[in-house]
């Protein structure tokens, strides 16, 4: 296989071996859809596509990075991966990516920012794009209701009471919504979503149904942490749709790109290709994820591989050009340009 310094810098797209995950909340649209299962047969709640979280690496599939992690790229080819982009606090990757089947509701949960309210230091920002919903009441929760104060939550976060106090927003798939740390959130019941989020794993739990986790035992809460953290003056998060501006009279346009969300850590885009499309890194690292159809990528340096649902590509920032034909029906790709 080689040593990593024999290792040219990495000009090619890279893919990763996705993980699965469990939760009590989550169920099978994930292991139906992606062909995925966990070993010990609990329902998966989530699959990690993209993560340089210590401990939970994913690995590079194919290419001459096979088998490799982000760390060792980033520790041999930092500036050909990142380009303009920044590492996080922890000097990682940045940006993790991971699709969530909300079964049963998620905990209601607030996330820290970068800095000592967070034991890792890195926060966790996060935007949410729905790729289905599997009930007409999907929904999710995010932000406060005007007008709620530090006493009232104090008294009534973990019980039912909170729910008082947030506000919920029915969802259907192609609602984006961005989630910065300090709000108060969850994913209700019959979402299926793909998140982008800082390179982070810290949740302050305040409410979770009353139920057990999979051991039967009450999953902890953290509701000092959580309160120290909540942003009661944060505005409430706006669900989102990608606008595509209209293609020229009598053409049909061969690839659209529509502004979703944006926050100090990555922008967010919704890519729609009709035909082969040419793709620039521009000098930033970028991910690409298909949330809709499938096709196939080609770079100079990579060859051809395929493209299908769920696939997630790291673009390292010198790359170079590349492009990207999706099949008769069209395709759609979120882009994350790490910031």
């Amino acid at each position: 296989m080689g040593h990593l310094m024999d290792r040219p810098e990495p000009r090619e797209p890279l893919f990763f071996q996705r993980k699965a995950k469990t939760a009590v909340w989550g169920g099978t649209a994930l292991a139906q859809r992606l062909g995925v299962a966990h070993p010990s047969g609990s329902p998966i709640g989530e699959t990690w596509e993209l993560s340089d979280y210590p401990g939970e690496e994913t690995a590079i599939v194919g290419g001459g990075w096979a088998g490799r992690s982000l760390q060792d790229v980033l520790a041999e080819h930092h500036n050909a991966l990142m380009g303009e982009s920044r590492l996080d606090p922890a000097g990682r990757f940045p940006l993790l990516v991971k699709f969530i089947d909300a079964k049963g509701d998620l905990s209601v949960q607030v996330h820290p920012p970068d800095g000592p309210s967070s034991p890792t230091g890195v926060g966790k920002t996060e935007a949410w794009y729905v790729l289905e919903e599997s009930s007409a009441d999907a929904a999710v929760i995010a932000g406060l209701r005007p007008g709620t104060s530090p006493a009232r939550m104090q008294a009534e976060a973990a019980d039912k009471r909170v729910l008082d106090h947030l506000l919920q927003h029915p969802v259907r798939g192609g609602d984006c919504l961005l989630i910065e740390a300090g709000t108060a959130h969850a994913i209700r019941a019959g979402a299926v979503l793909c998140e982008v989020q800082q390179t982070s794993d810290v949740t302050y739990r305040m409410y979770d149904w009353g139920r057990l986790g999979l051991n039967q035992e009450p999953r902890p809460l953290h509701l000092p942490e959580a309160l120290s953290v909540l942003d009661y003056q944060a505005p409430p998060p706006a669900v989102v749709r990608a606008a595509f501006p209209p293609p020229p009279a009598g053409r049909i346009a061969t690839a659209q790109v529509a502004a979703l969300v944006s926050c100090p850590y990555f922008r967010l885009h919704l890519v729609r290709l009709n035909a082969e499309a040419d793709h620039e890194p521009q000098g930033f690292a970028r991910v690409l994820v298909v949330v809709r159809g499938s096709g196939r990528l080609h770079s100079a340096a990579g060859g051809t591989r395929a493209l299908k649902f769920a696939d997630t590509v790291l673009l390292p920032a010198r790359m170079g050009g590349l492009s990207v034909t999706p099949d008769a029906i069209g395709m759609e790709l979120l882009e994350a340009v790490a910031l």
